[in-house]
């Protein structure tokens, strides 16, 4: 609607409002004269109208009438009284300046300090894109308007402890007989991943038989506090396209900000919040592998999804790594790769659009719905046959499957690999169950069912909304059996709740909510990994924390599940 300046400005444009006081005399022109009946016809009808696109509008005939008098609309025919113009200006009054938060978040405080979080985030690439449809255009990151508490102690112990996993997966991707033996299940029930992704492991992927004596990785090992036992109990290791190291490190800067911005609302101490630097160390790793292929001319190969909306997560990490070496990377789709790429004949180095690449750094091929032809697998099969380092070879990616997480926890098995650890490393472990054997299968069935809503049925996935809980675990369980053995039983872990103010798109929301808290880890091995002359770099990498409703049992950020957070610890 045009609002009462407007209307009372049309006589300073040179249009004369039909007033009493200004109708044409006898004199005026024909032409006037028709004009002035013209107006003097649609003041009886109602008021002055104006045709924009089809919606009538009117406008009143004085300044003083269009800030007293309602306005009357008409749509054909009909017409009816809207509301006071004085009351539409309050309304206008009362809507956003700022274009960053949603009218829907009233409250002045949580206002004020959502849109300073969301418009630091768009000042310092705290965001995503909102995919190839909008192309150009991009969201703020979901995130939480203040750190979460998280106990100091089980902080320190957790970031202590992970590294040792790094070792640990490293050492079981090199143990062929242990891979072979734990994942022949899986392979034979999952035929469609893990069977796919073990039969490119024994084409090329496997030490004397195509795989370097070298291992990149850029890992993360998640925790939730349980409060049953005030241990973190291990979820998972990641080993394959981790996530949010850009984003994450960029997370703490803005609640490091928030608290010096609101300390007149919130007190927060900047020294009880953990310096972060997931970012700079998921870079370095990729320099040091980089350095340690000793191509001067070559490039760094990511390998993306299709319609990828993490992507500004991924391009800081790039960025970082160009600053920090002068090396540009190249991003790739699977399918590109298998158009387009091709084995360079001297080298056997990974070469695509004339670029050679020393190293391969995977934030793809994590799940099956990265392979929806068998063009992804003939592109994956390429990468892993060339000399190239990749982050992380089939064999570690393997090594990262929830059955070899299972198998780790049976007596006596991590102390065969890490006999020096082994102790500490199992303070972490949640309780793991089988479905292989007949035996096995009935037993945990029959454990499974005894209380479904304390345990977790986890598939051979990564990226979130494959698990199965409490209804859906218990439907499985009863009459789905088939390929249980390409499944494992989890303990379910029930960490503290808390009040978190969620920022996305533009709504604030307060909820109830659980956190994941992920250790990064940064990994380089040069040489045979039992050799005495191995040559490793294993490095905390930084952390994240993943906070979701209390209500949700999946937490993945980027499947829409949670949001990106930081710890402050107490």
């Amino acid at each position: 609607t045009l609002c009462a300046t407007s209307f009372s400005s049309r006589s300073a444009c040179g249009v004369i409002p039909a007033t009493s006081s200004t109708r044409p005399s006898k004199t005026t022109s024909p032409l006037s004269s028709s004009r002035a009946r013209r107006r003097r016809r649609r003041r009886r009808r109602g008021g002055g109208r104006e045709d924009f696109g089809g919606t009538l509008r009117a406008y009143s005939s004085s300044k003083t009438a269009a800030t007293n008098s309602s306005i009357v609309f008409h749509e054909g025919r009909r017409s009816r009284i809207r509301q006071n113009v004085t009351t539409n200006s309050t309304r206008e009054q009362n809507s956003s300046s700022s274009m960053l938060v949603k009218d829907e978040v009233n409250d002045p405080k949580i206002r004020r300090i959502a849109e300073e979080a969301i418009s630091w985030a768009f000042q310092h690439g705290l965001v995503v894109a909102s995919g190839t449809e909008t192309a150009g255009q991009m969201f703020h990151a979901p995130i939480a308007l203040y750190p979460t508490p998280f106990p100091r102690d089980v902080f320190e112990f957790a970031k202590e402890i992970t590294p040792k996993f790094a070792e640990l997966y490293d050492k079981v991707s090199e143990d062929d007989g242990f891979m072979r033996e734990t994942l022949k299940e899986a392979a034979l029930n999952d035929p469609e991943f893990t069977g796919r992704l073990w039969k490119i492991y024994e084409a090329c992927g496997k030490r004397g038989n195509g795989r370097l004596d070298k291992e990149l990785g850029i890992l993360r090992t998640d925790y939730m506090l349980d409060t049953r036992s005030g241990i973190p109990l291990q979820v998972e290791v990641n080993t394959v396209s981790t996530s949010f190291m850009g984003l994450g490190s960029k997370v703490t800067l803005l609640h490091q900000h928030l608290a010096e911005y609101s300390k007149d609302n919130v007190n927060l101490k900047k020294e009880n919040m953990p310096r972060n630097d997931s970012l700079n160390q998921a870079a370095k790793t990729l320099c040091e592998g980089w350095k340690c292929m000793k191509y001067e001319n070559a490039s760094i190969l990511m390998v993306v999804q299709e319609d990828e909306t993490n992507i500004f997560d991924q391009r800081l990490i790039s960025q970082k790594v160009f600053e920090t070496i002068g090396v540009k990377t190249i991003r790739k789709t699977l399918r590109e790769i298998n158009e387009n790429g091709r084995l360079d004949e001297k080298t056997n180095l990974f070469s695509i659009d004339c670029e050679l690449c020393s190293v391969i750094y995977f934030r793809a091929g994590y799940s099956s719905s990265d392979f929806p032809s068998d063009a992804q697998w003939e592109a994956k099969m390429l990468l892993e046959k060339s000399s190239s380092l990749k982050s992380p070879s089939v064999a570690m990616h393997l090594a990262g499957s929830k059955k070899i997480q299972q198998a780790l926890a049976e007596e006596g098995v991590l102390e065969k690999f890490m006999p020096n650890d082994a102790s500490d490393m199992r303070k972490v472990f949640a309780g793991l169950f089988s479905f292989e054997g007949e035996e096995n299968m009935q037993k945990t069935i029959h454990l499974g069912l005894s209380n479904p809503a304390d345990y977790v049925l986890k598939p051979q996935r990564e990226g979130g909304g494959n698990n199965l809980y409490g209804k859906e675990l218990k439907m499985k369980l009863e009459n789905d059996t088939i390929d249980l053995p390409a499944y494992i039983l989890m303990q379910r872990i029930f960490p503290p709740s808390h009040q978190v103010t969620m920022l996305r798109k533009g709504l604030a929301s307060e909820i109830e909510s659980l956190s994941e808290l992920g250790i990064y880890g940064s990994y380089l091995r040069i040489g045979d990994v039992n050799s005495k002359t191995v040559r490793v770099m294993n490095e905390h990498g930084g952390s994240l924390l993943r906070t979701k409703a209390a209500s949700s049992d999946e937490g993945g950020v980027a499947a829409g599940y949670a949001v990106l957070d930081s710890p402050y610890l107490v």
